[in-house]
């Protein structure tokens, strides 16, 4: 009897072992199973969102309607037509150049208003004036604008391709974006803080595309290509001096490196978020 009550408790403890040993195991199981499957999610988000940013990538060319675009978050009750137009629609075709433009303004009048305008004029409009009187090679000159409506920021980006007789086709890019209610210019570090994000998240990214593009185009000039390599220690790729950006459909933001704006090149470099 002694033996026999002996062997069940022994047997009760084994059996108690054996469940918190399974229990554990389990407990394991799950959680290895649980972050790998919340690592495959993750990679499965980051590559689809990456896919997202090559396809506005690849589309940019696309934005280039001539259009106010209303986002959700855009103010529904304002006309936005009364604070942006096309001031000249420009199409014109001789002998040395080929004209085709589009060139927007803003329509309301302030200080910050009058001069965007001021420069929008400098540099697109006074430039067809130049190559209607003094044109003495075939140009090319084509200019569309696109604005996007995000909350009360409204951005307007306008594209610029110009070809002067053999010189290389420069693409230039030129933004604004203007706060509607305030009635002034919304600078990157305003619209990091308006998208929550982290400035050196923000650099690091801008890094690595630079150097990506980089890797490549010195590749490709190994080859014997002429290709634009870029000064990876510019200061335009500091944040905080982006030469130009914008808020576009669906509230994201796309930086712009646009080195036609200085250089011959048809080149440029898109960082998205």
């Amino acid at each position: 009897m002694r033996n026999l009550k002996y062997f069940l408790v022994k047997n009760k403890m084994m059996v108690i072992i054996t469940s918190i040993v399974l229990v554990c195991a389990i407990a394991i199981a799950i959680g290895v199973y649980a972050q790998v499957t919340n690592r495959s999610v993750i990679r499965a988000e980051e590559k689809e969102e990456n896919k997202e940013y090559e396809d506005l990538e690849s589309n940019f060319d696309d934005i280039f309607t001539n259009t106010i675009n209303k986002q959700e978050s855009a103010k529904q009750d304002i006309n936005y037509d009364e604070i942006i137009y096309c001031a000249y629609n420009i199409n014109e075709e001789k002998n040395n150049y080929i004209v085709n433009a589009k060139i927007p303004l803003f329509k309301i009048e302030n200080d910050v208003t009058k001069q965007v305008n001021k420069e929008i004029y400098d540099t697109f409009a006074a430039t067809i004036v130049n190559i209607a009187k003094n044109s003495t090679t075939h140009t090319t000159f084509n200019l569309d604008y696109v604005v996007y409506v995000n909350n009360n920021i409204l951005s307007l980006v306008i594209r610029c391709k110009y070809k002067d007789g053999s010189n290389p086709q420069r693409y230039i890019i030129q933004t604004y974006n203007y706060d509607i209610d305030n009635n002034k210019l919304v600078d990157i570090n305003e619209i990091l803080e308006y998208k929550n994000l982290n400035k050196d998240d923000v650099a690091k990214k801008v890094e690595d595309k630079i150097k990506e593009e980089n890797a490549q185009m010195k590749s490709i000039s190994e080859q014997g290509y002429p290709v634009y390599i870029r000064n990876e220690n510019d200061e335009i790729y500091k944040v905080e001096n982006t030469p130009n950006y914008f808020l576009g459909e669906n509230n994201y933001l796309y930086l712009v490196y646009a080195y036609g704006n200085n250089n011959f090149t048809s080149d440029k470099d898109l960082v998205i978020f």
